[in-house]
């Protein structure tokens, strides 16, 4: 921290400084930093939990000093940012450089553009010369007059922050400043349990409710599972497609469990071997792999709110879907050419699909509608609890449905036909039009419908300020073609035009 004699900003807040939060925040904390410095990195994630905290009352403001001398990237990182910002993204880029400070080459940079599906060309360009080195040299300068000699450097409300850089001593100087009251009381020892309560996750999502401490209002659920789904639509494809694969694997559990509780009191008319139907979903949802029916509510949140694109969607739908799929198809395999059931029990597991197979194609969609809407249910429940001994029940007493009402869900009704496909019992083709696409469309329709709209249409505040700050609301034919294809479109335009332009014969 700088020692000099000056304490005070000296470079008042002004419309170009990178603002997070409101303008009409009580408190404003300016902060000077370095994105190759480690102890910069350090503080990102305080600082993120300071304006989860505080919320609306405060602001960040961010300004550039990169310490060149000591760190090689530091210039470069602070580039990136800017050209990230000339194209409406620089907190999305600030996020990255921090949560990603051991690769910050030029390469590296590039691919979070990439990632952030921002104009390759001009950022490149801008990274290349340099385009932004003045508007840094500036931060850097009014850093020094502010007495700024290393970083990172705070000022609350324009006197400069000299007490150590934890969250709490941080936040008590903050509510001091603005007067914050609860604050001031959540901050003593006896309500230190209290405080850890209502601090929010990295993406927003509320930790508790705040009318009730242990219940989520329904804004609040909508918030988590928004949060939820944000974390699904950053993944990568092979993240996603392992996971669904995981996934898939994971309801063979249900198909295996399900023949051999069946198998072993075959006179029992209640159906017993119904009771491990859940099984699968249960390993599903406590090890957050990516089950389809689950993705029919996370990420349609993001698109009605517009935070993500349809075709966005649609990649995560197909991925999760294929890979469910194969997961499933692997599991049928093996337990039809490898001998590991016993004769009783492949043939149990055989009338499993010959039950699906005599399911007419009408009755088959009707029956995925309820399948997909207690599933999507079960996501939307999953996610107003706060315990893993609550999710196991929520997912144990809801999925058991299914099977008891002979309904279908699609991955392990996929289980259950393709083990007749790899026995010689049914055709491939067949299955696939008789059985998966029916069910597929009614356990979607299922989830969208009953969930997804229904739960929407009930939330009265869907969208938070830490998500707010994270993801910018997409314009209609970005939310439509998908942001990528849209600004390609876009640049098309614009050359066609500009072709237009120069042919244009000029009267002289």
């Amino acid at each position: 921290m700088s020692q000099t004699e000056t304490t005070t900003l000296t470079l008042p807040v002004r419309e170009r400084d990178h603002i997070r939060g409101s303008d009409d925040a009580s408190v404003t904390l300016v902060q000077y930093s370095d994105f190759e410095c480690p102890y910069c990195g350090d503080i990102y994630p305080i600082v993120r939990r300071l304006l989860n905290r505080v919320g609306t009352r405060l602001r960040l403001v961010f300004r550039h000093f990169p310490l060149t001398q000591q760190h090689s990237h530091a210039q470069q990182a602070a580039q990136a940012a800017e050209a990230a910002g000339a194209q409406g993204r620089f907190w999305e880029m600030h996020d990255l450089l921090y949560e990603n400070q051991d690769a910050l080459t030029r390469d590296d940079l590039v691919r979070y553009a990439e990632r952030l599906d921002l104009d390759i060309d001009s950022f490149v360009t801008e990274l290349e010369t340099d385009a932004h080195e003045q508007r840094i040299q500036e931060d850097l300068l009014s850093g020094v007059q502010s007495g700024v000699n290393g970083t990172p450097t705070f000022f609350i409300d324009g006197t400069r922050y000299d007490g150590p850089l934890d969250l709490d001593s941080m936040l008590a100087e903050i509510a001091d400043a603005g007067n914050f009251i609860d604050l001031e009381q959540s901050l003593k020892y006896e309500n230190h349990e209290f405080r850890e309560t209502i601090d929010r996750s990295r993406r927003g999502a509320p930790a508790a409710g705040e009318a009730v401490r242990d219940r989520f209002s329904a804004d609040e659920i909508f918030q988590r599972v928004t949060a939820t789904a944000g974390e699904e639509v950053g993944r990568s494809k092979r993240l996603l497609f392992f996971s669904g694969l995981a996934a898939g694997l994971s309801v063979g559990a249900t198909f295996l469990a399900r023949a051999a509780l069946t198998a072993a009191y075959p006179d029992d008319p209640s159906g017993v071997g119904n009771l491990l139907y859940p099984i699968g979903f249960i390993i599903i949802v406590l090890g957050n792999y990516q089950l389809f029916t689950e993705n029919t509510l996370t990420p349609v949140t993001l698109v009605l709110t517009r935070l993500a694109s349809l075709p966005q969607l649609l990649r995560l739908w197909t991925i999760v879907l294929t890979a469910n799929v194969i997961g499933a198809g692997v599991v049928a395999f093996i337990l039809a050419r490898t001998g590991v059931l016993d004769p009783a029990i492949a043939e149990t597991a055989s009338e499993f699909g010959e039950h699906a197979m005599s399911t007419s194609w009408s009755a088959l969609f009707y029956k995925g509608v309820f399948a997909g809407g207690l599933v999507a249910t079960m996501v939307w429940v999953v996610h107003a609890a706060r315990d893993t001994i609550s999710r196991f029940l929520i997912v144990y007493i809801i999925m058991i449905l299914i099977p008891i009402a002979h309904l279908f869900h699609c991955i392990v009704g996929a289980c259950e036909v393709l083990f007749l496909v790899f026995n010689g019992q049914a055709e491939l083709l067949v299955v696939f039009s008789d059985f998966f696409v029916p069910v597929v469309l009614g356990n979607t329709v299922g989830g969208l419908v009953f969930v997804a709209l229904v739960n929407y249409s009930m939330t009265e505040t869907r969208r938070f300020p830490e998500q707010n700050q994270r993801r910018r609301e997409l314009t209609w034919p970005e939310w439509l073609f998908g942001a990528r294809l849209w600004t390609w479109v876009r640049t098309k335009k614009e050359e066609s035009r500009g072709t237009e332009d120069k042919n244009r014969p000029v009267d002289r």
